[in-house]
């Protein structure tokens, strides 16, 4: 039993980076993709903001319901549904013929999909209470390095097999992720009587609004919002200032996802370094210096005229993402109500897809009707914005004897 849950952590760790080198190794090619289904080249961008925004919303809307479920019936169907649903759709999607049949099947993948959330609920209800932190920060790694990993191979598979085969290669990785966790995670899960108690949204809507209730929550919950938009804004027209920087390139998919790795080696570099910072202090400052260092890459991305300048500034974006993602994180677990900690992840789930909706519309929108570059040059303000908003947080939200210092006197 002592050891069991270190034995789900391995394999669920290792789940995780096959899944999210999965998702990951599309991402960079989707504006190729749609060009290769025949769209119209002044409509790339803005079709490809929509199949990421459409993907954001479904998951956005049924993430809640997910973790609901997951509270009543186990976590570990949780993430076999993710894993194997995804699986499924995706792997359709490399037979897609046209943009709506591509778009249908994003929009079915938000609504199946979800492994992140679904495998952190899953360690977190079997990891003794003294090595959460410890145990998610190692999670946590193994996302960023399958972000980072993921991007380039898929790059790679498009350049030579073409891009079909990327969607079929990860689907390939969530069969295995999932077979992973179908055979060797044990899980022993007995409901609560809280979870079982009235019907499922009844108990959603109480859990939330004991959430929010008297918190600052509903502000870190707005400036991760805000913060990811700022990111998600450039998603669907930087592949194609890859393409305008580097005309006539037979290596635009691992052009584009290597921008990708960058950021994710980066974002694993910073983000453990600065939530040990945050644990000791000044989880404000922070904040709001990682924001900055966001806010000042993004418009050096705007300014860039060449690929490499693309390349470096990447990097210090990652720098800063890593270090929103992990302070924000903290604040979260720290003013989530005892006992709706994971109510509260679920809120930041619906927070990062709603995001994930909103900033590809706007962003592949600003591309096609204004220029390549304007996503990039609303997104650093966006950022900058956030990070001023910051300042309406406590200035030292660290645990000290148990308790948060921040949490008195919001």
């Amino acid at each position: 039993m002592a050891k069991e849950w270190k034995r789900n952590l391995t394999v669920v760790w290792i789940a995780q980076l096959l899944a999210i080198m999965g998702f990951s190794s599309t991402a960079p090619i989707y504006a190729y993709f749609i060009q290769y289904l025949g769209v119209d080249d002044a409509l790339i961008a803005r079709w490809s903001g929509a199949v990421i925004a459409i993907s954001s919303i479904s998951m956005g809307v049924l993430g809640p319901v997910w973790g609901a479920l997951g509270d009543r019936h186990g976590r570990k169907a949780m993430v076999m549904r993710a894993m194997f649903g995804g699986a499924v759709i995706i792997g359709l999607q490399g037979f897609s013929q046209n943009i709506w049949q591509f778009a249908a099947l994003r929009l079915i993948q938000g609504a199946l999909t979800g492994t992140v959330t679904a495998a952190t609920a899953l360690v977190a209800s079997n990891t003794p209470r003294e090595r959460l932190g410890e145990t998610l920060g190692k999670l946590q790694l193994a996302i960023f390095l399958g972000q980072a990993v993921g991007p380039t191979t898929g790059g790679f598979v498009a350049d030579t097999l073409g891009y079909r085969a990327t969607f079929w290669l990860t689907a390939a990785y969530l069969i295995v992720a999932g077979g992973l966790i179908l055979f060797l995670v044990r899980e022993r899960f007995v409901p609560s009587a809280d979870a079982l108690r009235g019907s499922l949204w009844t108990r959603m809507r109480q859990d939330v609004s004991a959430i929010f209730a008297g918190s600052l929550l509903g502000l870190v919950l707005g400036l991760r919002f805000a913060l990811r938009v700022g990111l998600n804004i450039t998603s669907p027209t930087i592949p194609l200032i890859v393409q305008d920087l580097m005309p006539g390139s037979t290596l635009l998919g691992s052009a584009s996802g290597l921008l990708s790795t960058i950021s994710g080696i980066s974002s694993a570099l910073a983000a453990p370094i600065v939530g040990r910072w945050a644990d000791r202090g000044n989880s404000r400052s922070l904040l709001m210096g990682s924001a900055m260092l966001s806010a000042v890459a993004l418009i050096a991305q705007a300014m860039a005229p060449v690929y490499p300048l693309l390349v470096v500034a990447q990097f210090f974006l990652g720098l800063g993402i890593g270090g929103t993602l992990s302070v924000i994180s903290a604040y979260i677990g720290r003013m989530a109500p005892e006992g709706r900690a994971g109510t509260a992840f679920g809120l930041d789930a619906m927070a990062v897809s709603l995001s994930g909706a909103v900033g590809p519309s706007v962003g592949g929108w600003l591309s096609d009707t204004i220029s390549r570059r304007t996503p990039l040059w609303v997104g650093g303000v966006a950022m900058a914005a956030a990070g001023l908003a910051v300042l309406r947080l406590p200035k030292d939200s660290t645990r000290r004897n148990g308790k948060a210092s921040g949490e008195t006197g919001s």
